[in-house]
């Protein structure tokens, strides 16, 4: 192996190493943003909805940053609290009981005939309206959301790009 061979590996074995760690700092960093204020929400979610039991923490950026909690109450009953990363907005929280499935949101957005492929149903809240989060790919192919209201099941809005 000549020396020129040599240099050109060392070189671009540190190239890559340094792009390698530099893409796992950008994820790291990426990751603790989105999971920074998860305990504070399941703690605010326990403090203000009487939460026993917190079964997870998903963080909706919308027009304002929630954390949604979901958990059981003190009589084993499922509920879900939408709490402000402002504290300036209130917290709300709802029963499961009280309003639709993921599952009859998303059915609500195939009987409009919008999905082709269904990605991912997830609770989020706009203003005071808690809604949820329908992702999917519609019949051109192209990434889709519609929101449908929580407590009535209608949808709020659609957009697609």
């Amino acid at each position: 192996m000549g020396k020129k061979t040599l240099i050109f590996i060392l070189i671009f074995g540190i190239i890559f190493l340094t792009a390698l760690l530099a893409g796992a700092n950008v994820y790291r960093t990426a990751m603790d943003q989105k999971e920074s204020g998860h305990e504070q929400a399941a703690e605010t979610a326990k403090q203000e909805a009487g939460l026993k039991q917190v079964d997870s923490v998903e963080t909706f950026v919308g027009k304002e940053k929630q954390y949604i909690v979901t958990g059981t109450d003190k009589k084993g009953g499922k509920m879900y609290v939408w709490v402000p990363a402002d504290k300036k907005q209130k917290t709300i929280y709802k029963k499961a009981a009280d309003g639709i499935t993921g599952r009859q949101a998303s059915k609500a957005v195939q009987d409009e005939g919008l999905v082709s492929e269904l990605k991912e149903v997830h609770l989020a809240r706009e203003g005071n309206v808690l809604l949820w989060e329908v992702t999917y790919l519609n019949k051109d192919g192209q990434y889709s959301l519609s929101y449908v209201d929580f407590i009535n099941g209608k949808i709020h809005k659609n957009i697609t790009p």
